[in-house]
Order: structure tokens, then sequence, then C-alpha cells
């Protein structure tokens, strides 16, 4: 996590390790409360996972909104070739599924005919009940987590080989 003079600044790196903490909560929220039986356990698990979602997406607007503004680092000198179209490839498909991730959830919710809510406060609905759109959005959903934990965790053990491979 880098920035023109070499690293990223403090509040982006900040935002990243927030950001990062959250997602993996809401892996593990998300993973775990569609076994949960019916009842208020699950439905506080699934309100929880909803405004969870719904402020990572706030926080990538934030994030995107403070690039545009604090670009980050070159790559380093030695990441050419493959390896440099690789990384790029990876980042930008973390924060398209930063965004797909919650609106994915988001439509399925609105669909589901329950009720979309941010922190207790109602927001509205993208839609109706319909159980085959939201099938649909909760399969892009299921099948983007998948794709997302692994390119996580692709970006995980590139940044320790870049940790361990470098001079400091």
């Amino acid at each position: 996590m880098e920035s023109a003079e070499g690293r990223y600044t403090g509040f982006a790196m900040a935002l990243h390790w927030v950001m990062a903490i959250m997602i993996f909560c809401l892996f593990m929220i998300g993973w775990n409360m569609v076994d949960l039986p019916r009842g208020s356990e699950r439905t506080f698990y699934f309100a929880l996972h909803k405004s969870l979602g719904l402020t990572v997406v706030a926080l990538v607007i934030v994030r995107v909104i403070w690039r545009l503004y604090h670009p980050p680092p070159p790559y380093h000198s030695s990441l050419a070739g493959w390896r440099l179209s690789f990384a790029r490839c990876a980042h930008y498909l973390l924060y398209f599924l930063m965004f797909l991730q919650p609106l994915s959830g988001y439509l399925s919710s609105s669909f589901s005919g329950y009720s979309t809510r941010i922190f207790g406060l109602p927001l509205p609905q993208w839609g109706w009940r319909d159980p085959p759109v939201n099938e649909f959005f909760t399969e892009v959903h299921v099948a983007s987590s998948v794709l997302f934990l692994t390119v996580i965790v692709i970006h995980i053990l590139a940044a320790l080989l870049h940790a361990f491979s470098q001079e400091n």
C-alpha cells in the first residue's frame, strides 16, 4: 500500500483495513446465517449482514473518490509483463466485486418480499416479491462471493510475496 512518495496515505490504509475487516465479517456472517433456523437470531444476522454490506458500499464510494484525488503509487518496478497485467486486473476485479456483492444482495432482498434496512432505517425496495428474480440475484450473490473470496486470497498471497521478497 504505497503513495506518490511510495506509500499510500494514512487515510487510504485505514480505509483499506476497516473494509477488509468488514468484508471478512460479512463472509463469516453470510455463510453462517443461512444455516440458522428461522427466528429472531437468524433475522438479527440477516439484518446485520445487510447493514454491514450497505456500509461497505458507502466506503467503496468514498474509497473510489479518494483514489481519484489521491492516486495510488505506481506498481513496483520489478512487476512487469503478465504479472503487472494480472495485478491490475485483480485490483479492478476487487473493486467490481465490492460493488457487485452488495448490489446483488440488495436486489435479492428487494425481490424477496422482506424489507431492507440499514441499522434499522428502512430503504426503498427496488422490486416486489418475485421468487425467480430473487433466486437469480441470490445465485449471483453467492457465486460472486466465491469469486470475491478467491481474488481476496490471491491479493493476500501477492501482498505477502511482495512484503517478503522486497528489501526494506
